[in-house]
């Protein structure tokens, strides 16, 4: 009989980037009550087109030194090859590899 493997389930959550001191305080508040239960890792995207990129960058800034794994989306649209590596290296130089 062959064996099975078993998994532990884990699950992420996304949020998106808040745009006013009142969602930061929001999400920041949602995000400690999450953290309790210990998801992989919390994602954050970015508006049509990559508009709220210095948002995302902020906020997955906030999250990886919270001690929570931190994952953004990125957006090549309308971007040069050289501004995706400066985008991508800013991630790099806060330890999001």
């Amino acid at each position: 009989m062959e064996s099975q493997k078993k998994y532990k389930p884990e699950f992420s959550v996304e949020f998106f980037p808040p745009k006013t001191e009142e969602g930061k305080i929001k999400l920041r508040k949602t995000r400690e009550k999450l953290a309790k239960l210990k998801p992989a890792y919390i994602s954050v995207t970015f508006g049509a087109g990559g508009s709220t990129q210095q948002g995302t960058f902020n906020t997955i800034k906030e999250i990886k030194e919270s001690g929570i794994d931190a994952v953004p989306h990125l957006s090549c649209v309308g971007q040069t090859k050289e501004q995706i590596l400066q985008t991508l290296q800013r991630y790099i130089d806060i330890d999001i590899n």
